[in-house]
């Protein structure tokens, strides 16, 4: 009689325990559900996407102009530093306007926004590679919004402020890119007909 006892307590633990595991992992894949379709919006069109360094010997395709200039605007935003100088708040300016694909904002706001993105991001000495490259992507977005919904813009404007005073950049100097970037919205958004 203790033999089954014994038997049955260890089969009901064995139970419980798998029961448990699988629970977990149905946790686990409805949190990575929700972080996907958190996300989702965030993600930037491919068009938009860097150029990923080739293997050596491996053939590449061309880059489109699109890709060239977001690539170019990257590069500019990546090489701001504290002394950032007058021609590099005008050559990224200059990127800007060629990133914008569709509409494009006006050189006096592109220029606004370039002076305060360097700033910014001058001051924000914390910011991480990864996170550079995220507002950059998001500010390529931006430049390119004239489809993209109102909600998403306001996060992705809202997010880059975010970024840049984490990284360090003062509440003054984000908010003043977060203006300047509601503006480039506002001035490529389609007109009512």
């Amino acid at each position: 009689m203790k033999h089954v006892i014994i038997l049955i307590t260890a089969l009901t633990t064995l139970t419980a325990s798998a029961q448990i595991g699988v629970d977990a992992i149905a946790k686990q894949r409805a949190r990575d559900v929700a972080n996907q379709n958190n996300n989702r919006g965030t993600q930037v069109p491919p068009t938009a996407a860097p150029a990923q360094p080739a293997a050596p010997g491996a053939t590449t395709t061309p880059m489109t102009p699109a890709q060239q200039a977001f690539s170019s605007f990257q590069t500019q935003l990546f090489s701001v530093t504290t002394n950032a100088t007058a021609d590099q708040k005008s050559a990224l300016a200059r990127d800007m306007g060629i990133v914008a694909q569709g509409p494009k904002p006006s050189p006096a706001t592109l220029t606004k926004l370039s002076e305060h993105l360097t700033t910014s991001v001058a001051e924000a000495t914390k910011l991480t590679q990864p996170r550079k490259t995220r507002l950059a992507q998001e500010i390529g977005v931006l430049l390119n919004s004239v489809n993209t919904p109102p909600a998403q813009k306001d996060a992705m404007v809202k997010d880059i402020q975010s970024t840049l005073e984490s990284g360090g950049a003062s509440t003054e100097n984000a908010s003043a890119v977060a203006t300047d970037l509601k503006s480039v919205i506002e001035e490529i958004k389609p007109s009512a007909k």
